[in-house]
């Protein structure tokens, strides 16, 4: 169980790699006959065979290598090759889509933990605040208490807009996989592609968190006047307690304050990279037409 928890957030442990030359119970005479008769066909094969051994899922890694040398094995005692070509058909959509759910898998892990690591990083931050102060003979006031509890309430929208952000652009995982030739016979790792946007979705939140920082110092700091809290602390803090009409104002503003770091953290997208693929650039060899095509 604790390796199915363990393949579940990494992706199968890594196994020996073995060529088709390798296999067991194919003849090797008759594959140097394929390869000269379907080259295409086989070297098509071998990348395939190649990249299920690698796949995330364990269940897919056997299932697909399984199905591609049954399909070999019975064109090899002399089946139609249509049947190997089906088969490499198959087994290509299956290492595409398993590819797309080691990148869904990897960022959704990214973003949940960045989601749950943000109360604890608010909780730490307000302590810091109140402690700081402290060590220099300095008391918090009413008014310096509400501006830090205002300031992390923008925090955790901003945690939330970068969330929902990612998950709005990113409604096919599919949109995870380089799109370009070869599709799944690319030299792709899903769990190097799982750990990378793992890393991404932790990255984006924390994103969220700065922007919504930078806008509530903007706002709070009097440099953008276009936006205006519905009450400052000043306003909130005196010698009795809250009136109705202060508690309404209190409840506003933090409204306000959660609802501009939400925004601000829509605002993740200016961090680039996240549909970037781990195995290299993608401006890499363009050719020739293609700057006439961005024209």
């Amino acid at each position: 169980m604790l390796r199915d928890a363990r393949e579940w957030f990494g992706g199968a442990a890594d196994g020996e790699i073995r060529a088709l030359e390798e296999v067991p119970g194919l003849d090797p005479e008759r594959l140097r006959e394929l390869w000269c008769a379907e080259p295409e066909l086989m070297l098509r094969l071998d990348h395939l065979h190649t990249a299920a051994q690698r796949a995330f899922e364990r269940r897919t890694r056997d299932a697909v290598t399984e199905e591609l040398l049954r399909a070999l094995r019975a064109v090899a005692r002399g089946a139609d090759v249509a049947r190997l070509e089906a088969a490499v058909a198959r087994a290509g959509t299956r290492l595409e889509a398993d590819t797309a759910t080691a990148g869904a898998r990897g960022l959704n892990t990214g973003l949940t933990c960045g989601i749950v690591v943000s109360p604890v990083v608010l909780v730490v931050v307000f302590a810091l605040g109140e402690w700081v102060p402290r060590l220099f003979g300095v008391d918090l006031g009413c008014q310096e208490q509400l501006a830090l509890a205002q300031a992390l309430v923008c925090f955790a929208g901003g945690a939330m807009g970068a969330v929902f952000s990612v998950i709005i652009r990113l409604r096919d995982p599919r949109q995870l996989v380089l799109e370009g030739p070869g599709g799944a016979d690319r030299a792709t790792d899903p769990v190097q592609l799982s750990r990378a946007l793992r890393q991404e979705g932790w990255y984006r939140v924390v994103v969220g968190w700065f922007l919504a920082t930078a806008l509530y110092l903007l706002v709070g700091g009097g440099i953008l006047t276009v936006l205006t809290p519905p009450a400052a602390p000043a306003g909130l803090c005196g010698p009795g307690p809250l009136s109705a009409d202060g508690h309404g104002a209190l409840a506003k503003a933090w409204f306000f304050w959660g609802a501009l770091g939400f925004l601000a953290g829509l605002n993740e997208r200016w961090a680039r990279g996240l549909l970037r693929h781990p195995s290299g650039p993608r401006d890499e060899a363009a050719g020739p037409g293609d700057d006439a095509r961005r024209s």
